[in-house]
Parts: structure tokens; sequence; C-alpha cells
């Protein structure tokens, strides 16, 4: 009798092979090829093409039709296993498209996703490619943005939740067509801190215009249709040349509310 009891200590447990099941089975999800995934459950996919690797490291080729020629670039990712254990898939992503860089992470939840510590620069080209504005030749700087944007049915808890770090900008002379004259602004160095803030129940993304001094130059607020709201001030406006409005330099003079991709020029 005490020997058949020892051996039947032996055994592996059921909650074991369990475990045992389940972990093989990750695995074995992980290693599966990216490309078929994506042929799998993207078949039609005009923005991702030449995937390589597998779910857990790998990388692709992307494509956004923005404008006349599409903004094309890589992305390489590598999984984070831990974000799992709060519910949620993550990776360490970096992202390039001719001399812009960016890297950081992505999470994405059952209701919301997530980008973390983002830094990098976005090169003037890719500007151009943007916007149809005439550009100074510098970059805007990354620097550690976070972002959190959840959806669902409650409309007090969708929109932007978390946001911070900022953008910082040398600036130069822009200039943009506007009914058909291109208008020019020599656009000081400046600075976008990141936040969120509450208005009539929605959660927007605010993006607070400062210069080298810490003076008031605009904001911009971004809302979950992707509506945007451009205010600019008598500060900045005295930078265009042809401007001859008076107000108080903190005044808001310049109040727009659009599309997202309409804000940024798209042809």
């Amino acid at each position: 009798m005490p020997k058949a009891s020892a051996s039947s200590h032996k055994r592996p447990r059921k909650l074991w092979w369990l475990v045992g099941f389940i972990l093989f089975t990750l695995f074995a999800l992980l290693q599966m090829p990216a490309a078929w995934v994506i042929e799998k459950y993207a078949p039609d996919s005009l923005y991702v093409q030449h995937v390589s690797g597998n779910l857990w490291q790998g990388s692709a080729i992307w494509q956004l039709p923005v404008a006349t020629i599409p903004l094309t670039g890589s992305a390489d990712w590598s999984w984070q296993p831990w974000q799992l254990f709060l519910g949620k898939i993550g990776a360490d992503i970096d992202i390039s498209t001719g001399q812009t860089r960016l890297d950081g992470q992505i999470k994405v939840g059952r209701n919301a996703w997530q980008v973390a510590d983002m830094s990098g620069k976005i090169a003037p080209e890719t500007l151009a490619g943007l916007v149809d504005w005439q550009l100074p030749n510098t970059p805007i700087q990354v620097n550690a943005i976070s972002l959190q944007r959840k959806s669902g049915s409650d409309p007090k808890s969708i929109g932007f939740t978390k946001a911070d770090g900022q953008l910082t900008w040398v600036g130069g002379e822009v200039g943009y067509p506007s009914g058909g004259k291109v208008f020019y602004i020599t656009m000081p160095a400046m600075r976008a801190e990141l936040s969120t803030e509450q208005k009539n129940d929605t959660n927007l993304l605010h993006m607070n215009l400062l210069d080298n001094q810490d003076k008031r130059l605009g904001d911009l607020y971004l809302d979950g249709d992707n509506m945007l709201d451009v205010s600019l001030t008598q500060r900045l406006l005295e930078n265009m040349p042809e401007y001859e409005g008076q107000a108080p330099k903190d005044t808001a003079v310049v109040s727009v509310r659009q599309p997202l991709m309409t804000g940024l020029g798209v042809r």
C-alpha cells in the first residue's frame, strides 16, 4: 500500500496537465506566422503589406492613403507577454518612414487602446506628405507621449482618458494656401503639452501650445469622434505680416472646428 500511494503522488495532477496544455497552446499561437494571421483576419487590408516574422516578433510595411502619394513606412514589434495578466495585448513597437522614427509601446484591451512612452521625431518630409503647406525644414520632436482612449456605451467614460508628454518644434516660416492665396506666418519655437480635459461630459485630448517663455499661443482639442477644435491667440497671429488685429495677447482670435484629417490639410 505505501508503494502505490507513493507512485500516485509522482503522477502529474490534472491541474498541471491543464497548465501545460494552456502554455503549449499559447506558445504555439505566438509562433504562428504573422502574414498568415493578417491574411486570415484582414485579407483585403490596403494598409499592411509584406509581413514577416510571427506574433511574438516580426515586421511589416504599412501604407496610409493620406495624400496623392501614399505615406509608406515600416513597423517592427516585440510582444510583451506580461500584459496578458493585465487583460491586454501589448508590444514594443518601432515605426519609421523616411527620416521619421518613433518607438514606444502599444497596448490594446477590450474597450481601450494605449500608447505608452512614445518618443522620437517626425521629419519635415513626413509632415509635407500630410499637409499641403510650405513648411520649414525642421522636425517635430516627440517626447514620452502617452495616450489612452476608451470606447463603450457610457459617454462619460469614453474618449481620451489619459494623456501625458509633449511635442516640441523649433518653428520657422510656414506658408499655407487659403482662397487661392498663400499666407505666411513665422512660427516661433513652441511646444505642445498633452493632457486630458472633460467638457460637456466628453473626454478630450488637450494640446496646450506654449512658446519658450511659457506664453500661451493656442489650444488644440480632439474628441472621440476625431473632431478637432483649434484656438489661436493674438500672440501667435502677430507673427503673420498681413495680420492687423488688435487684442490682448492671450485672447483667442481664431477658433475653428473641423474633422482631424481636414485640419491636417490632406490632399
